[in-house]
Parts: structure tokens; C-alpha cells; sequence
């Protein structure tokens, strides 16, 4: 049996690996050892090896699907069907978990796998072999005649560290300038405009250090050594075990940069300085609001002190902080956008974006602009092809009031409503990877750094 899995995301500014393909692949191969996997990401693949794939014969195909590039998995589709008609596909990933059985009406695809996936396609590819039935896989969407049928949500896995690592073979990871790690799924809190808690039902669910920094090891002896991005919701929700994985790190003088997403106010000074010491040089922050009733209407459970004490903590470490905030959460205003862009101003934030909020499926920010306001468009991969990027508004929130929260964070420097390609992005961070294996490990980090610094500061704001 050969699977063909795709990653439909070739005007994505970010050049990345499908980190949940790569660990759907790696767990069927535990219990479908003669199944041969070959993988197509669009961002990355040449002509010919898009020529090649769509010329290769797949029992099944997979393919993961974002929001923001559902028009592309449209056209993957078209593409599909008029080449290999009769090949099932199956459709995974985020969006999938957030709109359901809408899915398979909007596509002709045969399955869809909703929430965590690992368990559930090995099933289905147990069910193509003759050895299961379809009713008896949970977490799969699939249709009967002209039915579509939901089986019962799957159990999530407890044990992370028993899944292997993703199948990195399948990828061409010289293409990527970041090694890219996942060190825990979900999230324990439930801001009403993130759908994490939908997809991983609200559960917080961690790897152990160790682990972790085995599979660092692994890459870079592998892969070559590049920055490490921690692809977590918030990576210190325990700080003991951040306290233990860079202590590993230290134990074993690994020496490589890496970045994550972190809670503000869930830091120390002395976790801080460790996390420097073991080569963090970058943390995100979701700030959303610098008004305190509307972080709590938002159900951050943080006060715009307790972000500013926190980046203050990172930034004693030596530590550059980004701060992320949006326009348009539940209470928001013109006014209160302001009071944020002014946050922005006089923190010590060393790089600050702005984005308008959009509604998702299964969150209370949804519910809230059905209830209290005006949607534009309910189908929310359209959202990503709004300019600007206004998709609903509200009696204290007007469109013209939101137009003018967007033009006051763009006077800034401080708004962005693209993710779009762009060849002077690929080519300094492939530069910049370069360097980081060419170079030794100091001066490479500070290199980085600076270059990052140029990019952000003089190509962005043009």
C-alpha cells in the first residue's frame, strides 16, 4: 500500500515542516510497517517534484487543511480528481475540527479526521486493508451513499513521548531554515477567541524535557543545525519542566538558538535567565489588550501589569520580547485599540504586531459576533482574502471605527494583515540558517540576531 500526503501551502510566507503529517506518518508506521509514505509539500517542491507525485499511484491520499489556504486545497482537489478519480482522500488537520461535516459538503473528499489524528488514520488505514469497519474508527467523518456520518470523538493520547518523532525522512529538511518541535499539545486556559480548547479539548498535555532535547540531538546530528522554534501554545505553563530542559540543555553544552511562545506572566527571573543561558533569544507574547475589562472579558485571566512585569523579566535575561495584540475582541473600541497602540509605544517590547481578530467556529468570540453583531461571511477560510482583514463588526465597533484602529496601528509600524510570500524573507532566512552551521555557535547567534533585527525593523515597515 503507498499513501501520498500533501501540505497545500505554496504562498505561505513561512517555509516549514507539517509537523502533525509528520507524526501521523511516523505512528501508521508502527502499526503498517509495509506502507510506503511520500509526501509533497507545495511551499517547497520544484515543478518536477509536483510532476512526479500527481504521476505516482497512492491507495490513499491525505492532505491537511489551514484556513488560509483552502483555496489552494480547492485547486489540489479539481487537480486530483481529474487525474485519479478513483483514489480516496482523506482530509486532516485544524480546520477539519473546526466546521465538522461542512467539510465533506464543500469537498468530494471520501474521510476526514477530526481532532488528534495519529490513531485515527492508522485506523482508516487499517479499514482500506480489510481489517476493521468505517463505524468503528472515532474521530472520522466519512460518507455512506449520500449520508455523512460522525463517529464518536477519539481519546486523546496520554503518553506524547510514546508517539516517534515525525517522519522527517519524508521531508526535504534542507529546504527549511527552522527545525521546528512540538513539546506539548492544547492549553489549561480558554481565551474565547482561540479554538485550541475545540481541537484538544481543553487539556494541556506535555512531553518530558529529556525527550525533547533527545529529539533536538536528533535533528541536528541529522539535519544540520538551525534555530529551533518550540511550535507550543505556551511552552512555560510548567516551569519546572522548563527549569529541567534547559538545565539538559546546559548538562550537555548543546549550543543552538531557539524561540517559543510563552504566558507573560507565568515567569521568573531565575527560569528566564536559565532559558538565556540555554540559548532562547526570542519569545512571543499575546498581549490582545493593554485595557485590564477587556483581557477579562476575553478570559486571559492576566492584567496588562502582569504582562508588563513579564517582559520586563525577559528582557533583564537579555531575552527579545514580541508582542502580539488584536483588534476587535469582545468590548473592543476604537478607544481601547488606542489605549493599546499606546502600551505598544512605551513598553520594552522589541517588536509589536497587530492584527484584527477573526471569528472562529467553537469559541465564544464566534457566538459573541452572532449574538451581538454583524458577520459578514460565515465561511471563515474567506477571511484570509479580506482587505482589509474586517470580517465583522459590532454597535461600539463600527467598520469605520475598526478601519481606523487598523490605519492608527499601520502609522505605528505595528500592523499586518499578510502572510504572504516573499523572496527577500526566503532568501535571508536560508542565508541566515547558512551561517548558523558554517560559522561557530557565538558568532552564528549573534549574526542571526542582528540580521533578524534589519529585516524586522527596515524591510517590514516599508
Amino acid at each position: 500500500m503507498k499513501v501520498g500526503l500533501i501540505f497545500p501551502n505554496r504562498d505561505r510566507k513561512d517555509k516549514t515542516i507539517h509537523v502533525g503529517l509528520g507524526y501521523i506518518a511516523s505512528y501508521a508506521r508502527i502499526h503498517h510497517p509495509d506502507i510506503e509514505f511520500c509526501l509533497l509539500d507545495t511551499r517547497v517542491a520544484t515543478k518536477k517534484e509536483i510532476n512526479q507525485f500527481y504521476r505516482s499511484d497512492f491507495d490513499l491520499i491525505g492532505i491537511t487543511v489551514l484556513s488560509p489556504v483552502y483555496h489552494e486545497v480547492i485547486q489540489v482537489f479539481k487537480h486530483l480528481r481529474s487525474i485519479k478519480p478513483k483514489t480516496p482522500i482523506c482530509l486532516g488537520g485544524a480546520y477539519v475540527t473546526t466546521i465538522m461535516e461542512e467539510i465533506l459538503d464543500e469537498t468530494p473528499a471520501d474521510y476526514a479526521v477530526y481532532g488528534e489524528g495519529e490513531i485515527t488514520f492508522t485506523a482508516l488505514l487499517s479499514y482500506l486493508k480489510g481489517e476493521i469497519k468505517l463505524n468503528q474508527i472515532n474521530g472520522l467523518i466519512y460518507k455512506e451513499e449520500n449520508r455523512i456520518i460522525t463517529n464518536p470523538p477519539r481519546e486523546q493520547i496520554s503518553d506524547l513521548d510514546a508517539i516517534p518523532y515525525p517522519a522527517y525522512d519524508l521531508f526535504k529538511m534542507d529546504r527549511y531554515p527552522m527545525h521546528r518541535i512540538v513539546t506539548s499539545r492544547g492549553c489549561p486556559f480558554k481565551c474565547v477567541f482561540c479554538n485550541s480548547s475545540s481541537i484538544w479539548l481543553g487539556k494541556w498535555r506535555k512531553r518530558e524535557p529529556e525527550k525533547v532535547v533527545e529529539e533536538i540531538e536528533f535533528l541536528i546530528k541529522t539535519y544540520k543545525k538551525k534555530t529551533f522554534f518550540f511550535n507550543d501554545n505556551s511552552f512555560n505553563i510548567d516551569l519546572k519542566r522548563v527549569e529541567n530542559f534547559c538545565n539538559i540543555i546546559r548538562y550537555k553544552k548543546l549550543k543552538f538558538l531557539w524561540t517559543t511562545p510563552v504566558r507573560a506572566e507565568i515567569i521568573t527571573k531565575e527560569i528566564a535567565q536559565l532559558m538565556k543561558k540555554s540559548g532562547c533569544y526570542n519569545v512571543g507574547i499575546g498581549i490582545e489588550s493593554a485595557n485590564n475589562s477587556i483581557l477579562e472579558t476575553m478570559k486571559k485571566k492576566n492584567t496588562i501589569e502582569n504582562v508588563q512585569k513579564g517582559i520586563r523579566i525577559f528582557k533583564e535575561a537579555g531575552i527579545e520580547v514580541l508582542g502580539q495584540f488584536v483588534i476587535g475582541s469582545p468590548g473592543d473600541t476604537y478607544e481601547t485599540v488606542k489605549e493599546s497602540i499606546e502600551f505598544a509605544k512605551q513598553s520594552e517590547l522589541d517588536f509589536v504586531m497587530f492584527y484584527s481578530i477573526l471569528p472562529f467556529k467553537t469559541t465564544e468570540q464566534w457566538d459573541y459576533v452572532l449574538n451581538h453583531g454583524t458577520l459578514y461571511n460565515n465561511k471563515i477560510h474567506e477571511y484570509h482574502t479580506a482587505k482589509p482583514r474586517i470580517v465583522f463588526e459590532t454597535p461600539e465597533f463600527s467598520y469605520i471605527d475598526r478601519i481606523k484602529a487598523i490605519e492608527l496601528a499601520k502609522k505605528e509600524g505595528y500592523y499586518s494583515d499578510t502572510n504572504d510570500r516573499n523572496l527577500i524573507f526566503d532568501l535571508g532566512k536560508d542565508l541566515a540558517s547558512r551561517i548558523q552551521q558554517i560559522l561557530p555557535a557565538k558568532i552564528s547567534s549573534n549574526i542571526y540576531i542582528l540580521m533578524k533585527n534589519i529585516y524586522r525593523k527596515r524591510i517590514l515597515k516599508n
